[in-house]
């Protein structure tokens, strides 16, 4: 592998994880907007949600958050490729896959718990609290 490629290699890793750190915040900003509005129900003060909407957006939100643990799971197997084809040390970039591949399992369980409650129209807390799950 060239100077130039290597290169290339690397800015579109980085470019990857940056882009997927932005739309984390999307999806944080998405999340606090449903926590929010889960307060005022607790408040008892008038929602700009209906629960409904409310569900389906919590749903739409832990696919989203699925979609961006594979995309840095690709990304974490693309350093480690090119850290092994460089002959640079991997270990570390093996924890990371590792650690993606439990952040997929965790994802799939927040998801699972958000499907099957979704004709439940009365989202609870705790399907929502915890954004990046």
């Amino acid at each position: 592998m060239n100077e130039k490629e290597l290169q290339n290699k690397q800015l579109k890793i980085i470019d990857g994880q940056l882009l997927g750190c932005i739309l984390y915040i999307i999806s944080l900003i998405v999340s606090i907007i449903i926590i929010f509005n889960q307060r005022k129900n607790a408040l008892n003060k008038e929602q700009f949600l209906t629960g409904e909407e409310s569900q389906t957006i919590a749903l739409a939100n832990k696919i989203f958050i699925l979609l961006l643990i594979i995309l840095f799971l690709y990304l974490n197997y693309e350093s480690y490729q090119l850290a092994k084809n460089t002959n640079q040390d991997t270990s570390a970039l093996e924890l990371q896959i590792v650690g993606s591949t439990l952040s997929i399992a965790v994802a799939l369980i927040g998801l699972y718990v958000v499907a099957t409650n979704f004709t439940n129209t009365n989202l609870q807390t705790a399907e929502i609290e915890n954004p990046f799950a």
